[in-house]
């Protein structure tokens, strides 16, 4: 029997997914389906309706807003749990007269109430589908009720032949200003609509009901795959393309989805993931954005639009500071829920990097010592989830420990969680938290205090790399909320400094707190790969006065992308992308010769071009290396560690043919294991000595071994 709302074959499991037969089925073409049972379909449902529901609330919430209101909130965020059956209604129903309230909205409130009532009373699959064609009516009513359509994250054209509130791009340098105007107006939001020129199916997914047992049969075209949760990210992926947001119908089957990660379906490959680009030589831009929400934001804001993820990091961790509570009492940013990661991480699919936000160490005794190991397998535990979703990076902080502690915390981290060469840890230090340097001391033996911003961010370099950590983070979230910025605090010097310094000895660099538009340039301008942007500063509202955070305003991407558009373009931006490609080469010993002052680079036209040309490494940043000592061939510095070797002529030939070899099959994983292998190895650390460096350096020590704890 087919349903109003034109539901076809439930999601599958891999063993239950096949080709749909076209007798008497929705689809023309060939399909493959997927069953729901009765019990499972409701689950969903009810979590879809949900959602609907905090979407028209948001959009409510950004009508007022732009209409000059005051954003009030004393209710943290939404966060999952199981809810008992008698009070799945009141739960539902309370956001609806939130939403919904006052006489005026008084019949809409009511008819809401009926359809959430309708759809808990259902007794078969049909009842639920016709409850949620019932919701899908109450939800159109809603928004012209509230004059909130342009808000919404669903598609409400039918036929679906326009794009649904896509917002203008812009290429090429633009004025803040005019961005100002035409896409992030502080007073209404932009609705340019464009037409694509083939008309685009209603919906990817149908839906329609079978007997024997109840059940949903959900169907998608073959060319999505025959595994449901890979079309869901597929999907999502051409409706980025078809620049237009998704069906109801779409939104159910994404629901189904996400109800299936929660099963423990995972559809990701982390070999596949976007990882974070090398330093210099990454896609599109050398600074990332990394947008930062807990993560409905991401599902029904950033990752709706291919521009809005170009040159940018969807990074999920929780931000919200309820009552602007100490950082002593609670981090300023905290680990998000690994569902809403899972559910991002759909979302975004192969589009960009996602990262994961782990925190501080958990307290258990108090004592570090004596809670060490339920530390480092909690948290390596957690990495490793995010990992095999395929996560970029995790972010762990550093607050609270000496730095003694900071390294063989690192070490045991990078010794337990499960991740390949491109998922990198990222080592976190708050400028604003002092240190005790025990591995330094005073000449008493006393651990060194070290307070000042950039004593520990120097420090943080040399600590990160001790650890055997990727990459280094320097946050200066303070007990006030909202931060200012962290350049503002070190000075556009002083950061440029310290992202220089951190480069030359392979690290990848990152700064977050308080970056507000007019911050995006001097942070572009330091050459920095990443630097933090959300919460209340500009993608979020928040009440000042609770702490507590409300809609995500992904309306401000465009001009948060345009701010570092700019600045990359610029003279300035060039020559600092420039520098950060001179320091990568430096640090992997392929700068030739004739490139190695850097002086004299920056100012030399003909030189410049020559680095600036050399090709970035998209996806497989050691076939990128290694094409850059060929390019250097026969002159790069790395050729004084082969000199210094016996045989050193032999051995450099060799190396260079074995290097051209896994080139040519463009294997990155082979060439990350070959620099852990002879001769690349002995020629690197020969290279570091003759030239004099003894700094701690990334990478150089990935062997793992069972050793006493720290204690």
């Amino acid at each position: 029997m087919q349903a109003s709302l034109g539901f076809g074959t439930p999601p599958r499991s891999v063993a239950s997914s096949r080709r749909s037969p076209s007798k008497d089925m929705t689809p023309t073409y060939d399909t493959y389906e997927y069953a729901l049972h009765g019990g499972d379909f409701r689950s969903v449902s009810l979590a879809a309706v949900q959602n609907i529901i905090f979407l028209l609330r948001i959009a409510k919430w950004k009508v007022a807003y732009f209409g000059g209101s005051k954003f009030d909130r004393n209710l943290q965020l939404p966060y999952s749990s199981r809810v008992p059956e008698d009070e799945l209604e009141a739960s539902l129903n309370a956001v609806i007269d939130e939403t919904l309230n006052g006489e005026k909205h008084e019949a809409l409130r009511a008819s809401g109430k009926a359809t959430v009532a309708n759809l808990l009373a259902a007794k078969t699959v049909k009842d639920a589908v016709i409850a949620l064609d019932e919701i899908s009516n109450f939800h159109n009513a809603a928004l012209d009720t509230l004059g909130g359509r342009v808000y919404t994250p669903l598609c409400a054209t039918s036929p679906p032949s326009e794009a649904a509130t896509p917002l203008k791009s812009f290429a090429g340098s633009v004025d803040l200003n005019q961005a100002d105007q035409l896409l992030a107006s502080q007073l209404s939001p932009v609705t340019l609509k464009a037409t694509p020129k083939v008309q685009l199916p209603a919906s990817y997914f149908t839906f329609r009901v079978a007997r024997h047992p109840d059940r949903l049969i959900i169907n998608w075209p073959t060319e999505f795959g025959q595994d449901f949760l890979k079309a869901t990210v597929k999907v999502a992926s051409q409706l980025r393309k078809e620049k237009r947001d998704p069906s109801f119908i779409d939104f159910i089957a994404f629901h189904i989805g996400y109800h299936l990660l929660h099963t423990g379906q995972n559809p990701f490959d982390p070999k596949e993931a976007r990882f974070l680009g090398t330093v210099g030589f990454r896609k599109d831009t050398q600074t990332y954005v990394s947008l930062t929400d807990p993560g409905d934001g991401h599902v029904f804001g950033t990752t709706r639009k291919s521009r809005w993820m170009r040159g940018a990091i969807v990074h999920v961790e929780h931000l919200e500071r309820p009552q602007n509570l100490s950082r002593e009492s609670i981090e300023s940013y905290r680990i998000p829920s690994i569902l809403d990661f899972a559910r991002t991480r759909l979302h975004t699919g192969s589009e960009a990097p996602n990262t994961y936000f782990v925190g501080r160490a958990l307290k258990d005794s108090g004592e570090f010592g004596h809670d060490f190991i339920k530390v480092v397998n909690t948290t390596s535990a957690a990495a490793t989830g995010a990992f095999q979703l395929g996560a970029a990076e995790c972010k762990v902080a550093m607050d609270g420990l000496k730095t003694s502690q900071m390294v063989a915390y690192m070490r045991a981290l990078a010794g337990h969680a499960l991740r390949n060469h491109r998922q990198y840890f990222s080592a976190a230090f708050n400028l604003n938290h002092p240190i005790l340097d025990d591995l330094n001391p005073n000449e008493d033996g006393t651990p060194r205090l070290l307070s000042e911003q950039m004593d520990i961010g120097r420090r943080g370099i040399e600590l990160a790399a001790l650890g055997h950590f990727d990459k280094v983070t320097w946050d200066g979230a303070a007990d006030s909320y909202p931060s200012q910025c962290i350049i503002l605090q070190l000075g556009f010097q002083n950061a440029l400094e310290l992202v220089h310094r951190a480069h030359s000895v392979g690290l990848t660099t990152y700064m977050s707190a308080g970056f507000k538009f007019h911050n995006i340039q001097d942070a572009v301008l330091s050459g920095v790969d990443g630097i933090g942007i959300g919460g209340a500063q500009i993608l979020r509202y928040m009440d000042s006065v609770t702490g507590m955070h409300g809609p995500y305003t992904e309306e401000y991407i465009d001009k948060i992308t345009v701010a570092r558009d700019n600045a990359a373009n610029s003279v300035r931006g060039r020559g600092v992308h420039l520098l950060t490609r001179l320091d990568q080469m430096y640090f992997e010993g392929f700068i030739r010769e004739n490139e190695d002052d850097i002086q004299r680079i920056l100012h030399d036209e003909i030189a410049a071009e020559s680095v600036a040309a050399i090709p970035g490494d998209g996806e497989k940043p050691w076939v990128g290396r290694a094409r850059r000592i060929l390019r250097a061939n026969p002159s790069p510095l790395l050729r004084k560690g082969a000199d210094a070797l016996e045989d050193g002529e032999t051995i450099w030939n060799d190396f260079i043919l074995s290097l051209q070899t896994l080139v040519n099959d463009e294997d990155d994983v082979g060439l990350h294991a070959y620099a852990q292998s002879e001769p690349w190895r002995a020629i690197r650390m020969a290279y570091w000595a003759a030239i004099g460096e003894t700094k701690p350096r990334q990478g150089e020590n990935r062997v793992v071994l069972k050793i006493t704890p720290y204690s």
